[in-house]
C-alpha cells in the first residue's frame, strides 16, 4: 500500500490569506493537531495549533506570523510504513503528501492509517492470537506456517516487533482458527516459547471495542 492510496480529501487545506481563527475552527471541527498550509498547488508546509494559540492573534493572517511552517511530507509513491515512521518521528496527527513535481495532493491522517492496519491485520476476522518470543536467528516463518498449517489453520495476518534484548524477537500471529488447543502442543513440541495465546471468546468483542475506544480517542484528542 502507497501513501497516495490512503489520501483522505474530505480534510481541505489552508491559504496563507486563512485567518488563525479559520485554522483553528478547521482544526477543531476535523479534530487535528495540524494542517496544512499551500498556495495554488505549491505546498508551504504543516502549521501546528499551539503555535496558533500562541500567536493569540485570530484576525490575524496565516502568511503574517512569525512562526515558520515546518516543510516536512512524504511521496504519495512511499510505503505506508514511511508514513507509520514519518508521523512516529514528528508527532503529527496528519502526513501530507505530494507527488514527483513536490505538489501537494492531500493528506493522510492518524485514523486512515489506523484503518489501514485493523483491516491488514485482520483485527474484525475470527480467529485466534499466537505470540512466540524467539531468537532473531531462529526466525524461520516458512517452518512455523507448515506448524500452523499441518493443523488445518491458516495464518491471516503476522508482525514482528522488537525486545529489550536485541537477540530476540516477539512474533504475534492471527490465524482463523478459533480453537488453539491442536496448534499450541505442536507449537510446544518444536520448543516454540509461546508467550500468550487468545481464543476467540476471550478477545473477540473486547479487541473490537479496544480498537473502537482507540478510534473515539483519536477523534477527540
Amino acid at each position: 500500500m502507497f501513501a497516495g492510496k490512503l489520501i483522505k480529501e474530505s480534510i481541505p487545506p489552508l491559504k496563507p490569506t486563512d485567518t488563525c481563527q479559520r485554522a483553528l475552527m478547521w482544526m477543531d471541527e476535523f479534530h487535528v493537531n495540524f494542517l496544512p498550509v499551500i498556495n495554488g498547488k505549491s505546498y508551504l508546509g504543516l502549521i501546528k495549533e499551539n503555535d496558533l494559540v500562541e500567536a493569540n492573534s485570530p484576525e490575524s493572517l496565516l502568511q503574517s506570523l512569525q512562526t515558520p511552517l515546518n516543510r516536512i511530507f512524504v511521496f504519495n509513491n512511499q510505503h505506508v510504513y514511511d508514513v507509520v515512521k514519518f508521523a512516529a518521528i514528528h508527532k503529527c496527527d496528519v502526513i501530507p503528501v505530494l507527488n514527483e513535481q513536490q505538489e501537494y495532493e492531500g493528506i493522510i491522517t492518524i485514523h486512515e492509517l489506523v484503518e489501514y492496519f485493523a483491516a491488514s491485520k485482520s483485527v474484525y476476522m475470527p480467529g485466534g492470537i499466537i505470540v512466540i518470543e524467539l531468537r532473531l536467528s531462529d526466525y524461520s516463518m516458512s517452518q512455523i506456517s507448515q506448524l500452523i498449517e499441518s493443523d488445518g489453520a491458516h495464518i491471516l495476518s503476522t508482525s514482528v516487533s522488537s525486545t529489550l534484548d536485541p537477540q530476540l524477537i516477539e512474533l504475534t500471529i492471527k490465524i482463523d482458527k478459533i480453537d488453539l488447543s491442536r496448534i499450541l502442543p505442536t507449537l510446544y513440541r518444536y520448543n516454540y516459547n509461546v508467550t500468550a495465546s487468545y481464543y476467540q471468546s476471550e478477545f473477540g468483542d473486547d479487541y473490537k471495542n479496544r480498537y473502537e475506544s482507540l478510534m473515539n480517542y483519536l477523534s477527540i484528542g
